[in-house]
């Protein structure tokens, strides 16, 4: 007899292919008689481990299958319905972002939509308009008009396309944060997990979840400061004044940020950040509707630098030391290895990326915001994002 794969309240259990092979040797032996040749490279043979392959193709489906109720496991189709029940959608492809300098007169306004380009020739576009302070510049984040992961290297982003009368140059002091394909497994799952509390109301987990669940924002960071007294948070000691909320937020769009906040999180909290946007409160039904002053914080992005070690260097070849840079760009904007709002980045994640398209004899890997000290772990503020570029990844 075939042993057959059976449901238990832990789970499907199927037999070994071991097991299957056996039963089906009896089911042979049963029809042709107990003289038949159970050799496996004899014509029987190969009928017994044919149909053993087939039925253990079905078991391995229907375990699949099963899994897909998962959320921990379910993938495609079924990871979208599992998302439907929490009234979530796959994020579609988005645009890179860069942070950039722009120099020139003060007073001097720069409109929104105002178009730059870097030296691969694709257009970035100026998000809200901005205005040179006394200094002579502002720092402004413009979005690439290329859809998907476009990386920016540090000063790249240089070319004005249109000159503009007190606009003297631009530049992006660090590296772009690149736009994403359609949002992977893991990214849904962090959010579909993220999201569970954003059905509440006056909790930092609601806030997140239903910032994190806004289109195009890429990462979100919340705390409350309960106390009487101002407080700092993070190592870089960002101040939070009292009964106020931080929200450290990476993409969006502005208005809904603020708008997220305040539902969620209440009108009867402060704000902290270095962002300020006016929400007018139209679920009041007052006779005039309310104005909020909200406030959030737009983390500056910080580039992170990766050496890669190996034996034998002299083994790799150029089309290797591509594969490699790309492999931690991609591990660094996607899944649980991620880059994150004041995140404890340890270089040790990344190995799994690098070994998994190279076989060469990894020694090490290192990280570094300066190129010059090298550690194995980097802890970033509430007001810092990770990025990186292909030129800030060393194979050695």
């Amino acid at each position: 007899m075939i042993p057959k794969p059976t449901i238990t309240d832990k789970g499907i259990i199927a037999p070994t292919t071991e097991e299957v092979l056996q039963g089906m040797w009896s089911v042979l032996v049963a029809a042709f008689g107990t003289d038949i040749n159970q050799a496996l490279d004899k014509p029987q043979g190969q009928l017994a481990t044919s149909i053993t392959a087939t039925l253990r193709d079905r078991d391995d489906q229907m375990i699949q299958l099963m899994n897909q109720v998962d959320p921990q496991y379910a993938t495609g189709i079924w990871q979208d319905g599992i998302g439907n029940l929490y009234f979530l959608k796959r994020q579609s492809v988005t645009r890179s972002t860069a942070q950039v300098i722009f120099y020139g007169s003060v007073g001097s306004i720069i409109p929104q939509g105002f178009q730059i380009q870097d030296q691969a020739g694709n257009i970035w576009t100026l998000q809200a308009q901005a205005t040179i302070q006394v200094n002579g510049e502002v720092v402004a984040t413009v979005e690439c008009q290329v859809l998907g992961a476009i990386s920016a290297s540090p000063n790249t982003i240089t070319i004005v396309v249109e000159s503009m009368s007190g606009v003297d140059r631009v530049t992006n002091p660090s590296a772009a944060i690149a736009g994403k394909q359609e949002e992977s497994r893991d990214d849904f799952e962090i959010r579909r997990a993220d999201s569970v509390s954003a059905n509440a109301k006056n909790t930092d987990s609601a806030v997140r979840g239903s910032v994190a669940n806004l289109p195009s924002v890429i990462d979100v960071w919340v705390k409350s400061n309960h106390d009487i007294a101002p407080t700092t948070m993070g190592v870089t000691n960002y101040p939070v004044p009292q009964h106020s909320i931080l929200v450290s937020v990476v993409g969006g769009i502005d208005y809904d940020i603020a708008w997220q906040i305040l539902v969620k999180a209440g009108s009867g909290c402060g704000f902290a950040g270095n962002t300020t946007i006016s929400v007018t409160d139209n679920d009041t039904l007052a006779v005039e509707a309310p104005t909020y002053s909200v406030k959030f914080l737009r983390p500056t992005t910080t580039t992170v630098k990766f050496k890669v070690t190996f034996d034998d260097i002299t083994q790799l070849s150029s089309f290797d030391e591509q594969k490699i840079r790309n492999a931690i760009l991609s591990a660094l904007g996607s899944g649980r290895t991620r880059a994150r709002i004041a995140q404890n980045l340890r270089a040790v994640q990344y190995v799994s990326a690098v070994t998994a398209v190279t076989d060469l004899e990894l020694i090490s890997i290192e990280v570094s915001l300066d190129g010059v000290t090298w550690v194995d772990r980097l802890q970033f503020g509430v007001d810092q994002f990770p990025v990186s570029s292909l030129a800030d990844i060393t194979v050695a």
